[in-house]
């Protein structure tokens, strides 16, 4: 219980300084887009010594995961995945050259999100976790979280980014 009244006191603390962070210019009415790996770096400290063995998915396991990605150019990427199948955790933020593009990526997401829900995921609760998961757009950018019982914590956080 402490544990999660840390991690939520982080997580506000978290918001609070990635507001105050600026990002890149994606030049639609000004906006500036958010610094994402930032975003990532902050969420996955504040877990603490809970947070996941996480791995960079690039390449072929890219490709794999997240077909017709690759084909985008993206201003920025971040795409981590849990080191072992049997921990459903996975962040793909991204901010695309527009927005017809990121629409279109947010597709791709989401069907990363329902491939594993129908068989990708070989766990009853990694299952749950990707039947939790969350595709977001906002302008420019799009995520993709899965953070099982940091969902909650993880899409706030994001979310509070474009406040």
């Amino acid at each position: 219980m402490m544990k999660r009244i840390v991690s939520a006191a982080l997580t506000v603390i978290l918001v609070f300084a990635l507001i105050a962070c600026g990002g890149t210019n994606d030049g639609q009415n000004g906006k500036q887009a958010p610094d994402l790996q930032q975003y990532y770096d902050d969420f996955m400290a504040s877990l603490g010594d809970n947070a996941p063995m996480m791995m960079t998915i690039e390449g072929d396991m890219l490709e794999a995961a997240y077909p017709g990605l690759s084909e985008y150019t993206l201003k920025q990427s971040v795409m981590q995945m849990a080191g072992i199948s049997a921990v459903a955790y996975e962040m793909a933020l991204v901010e695309a050259q527009n927005e017809t593009d990121a629409q279109e990526i947010k597709t791709i997401f989401q069907d990363r999100v329902d491939s594993q829900i129908k068989g990708g995921a070989m766990y009853p609760a990694t299952i749950e976790a990707w039947e939790d998961a969350s595709v977001i757009q906002d302008g420019n950018v799009v995520a993709l979280i899965v953070a099982g019982e940091d969902q909650s914590a993880a899409v706030d956080a994001f979310n509070a980014l474009f406040a």
